[in-house]
This record gives structure tokens, C-alpha cells and sequence, in this order.
């Protein structure tokens, strides 16, 4: 069994606060499945930009960032109008690829909606693979 991760614990993550919108409900009025990867991404540029710099620049330096490998975990959905706060931290990198790991909370909630993670690895600007940015390697060794 996997343990809980809650909100009180995640005080050296991320945060980004986000409202749920009724188009990223479904039918039943429950956020569709694929849209918490939205919210990861949300997430994820915000990291990056307080961390470093924001992914336009990353690309006009000739970076790409491609997803990989993509998980989440879902243990009660989001309805609309829910405001959410969405968490997420690097867990692990090497010279080429990079994790991301997250967690999503309902405000009024102590357990998570959603876990995941997105692994990436960086590529140049044709999509074939290469280490990342020296200056990015540097930050994440003295902030991880």
C-alpha cells in the first residue's frame, strides 16, 4: 500500500494555486483524467521559472524538454469551482534527464486527490537528446 502523503508535509515543495474550470470537467462534472497532467504542467513551469528561467527561454536557447515517461495516481476526483493547490518538486536528476514529482490537494482537504510524476529528458532543438544547460545543472545541485 502506498502512504498518504498530506499537505502538511509538503512545505519545501512547490505550490500553485489553481481554480478548476468547468471546461475541464467531464460529463459527470468530475475534472476529466487527462487535465491533472495540465495542472502538473502548470506546476512544473512555474518550478522551473522561479528555479531558473522560464521555458521560452529554455527553447530560444535551443532546449527542448520532452516528456518521457508520465504517471498519476488518482484517489478522488476534482469537481468545478474547486480551487486546488498543486505541488510538485524535482525528485531526482542526472545530465540528461530530469523528475518531477506532484501532488494535488482540494483546499478543504488533508489527503491528496491525485499524485503523480513526469520524467523528461532535454533534447536540442531538433528533438535529438543532449545534457541540459550547464547553468541548470548547477542550480539543481545547489537547491536539491
Amino acid at each position: 500500500m502506498v502512504p498518504v502523503v498530506k499537505e502538511s508535509d509538503l512545505s519545501e515543495w512547490h505550490k500553485v494555486t489553481l481554480r478548476v474550470r468547468y471546461a475541464d470537467t467531464d460529463r459527470m462534472g468530475v475534472v476529466y483524467h487527462s487535465n491533472y497532467f495540465i495542472y502538473f504542467e502548470a506546476c512544473r513551469s512555474d518550478l522551473i521559472r522561479n528555479l531558473w528561467k522560464p521555458y521560452s527561454e529554455i527553447e530560444k536557447d535551443g532546449y527542448l524538454l520532452l516528456v518521457i515517461e508520465a504517471n498519476c495516481r488518482y484517489r478522488k476526483g476534482a469537481e468545478y469551482d474547486d480551487i486546488l493547490n498543486v505541488y510538485g518538486r524535482i525528485t531526482k536528476f542526472t545530465e540528461t534527464r530530469i523528475q518531477f514529482n506532484y501532488a494535488v490537494f482540494r483546499t478543504c482537504d488533508e489527503k491528496p486527490l491525485v499524485e503523480g510524476y513526469t520524467e523528461h529528458c532535454f533534447a536540442d532543438s531538433n528533438g535529438k537528446p543532449c545534457r541540459m544547460p550547464r547553468d541548470l545543472n548547477e542550480v539543481l545541485k545547489q537547491n536539491l
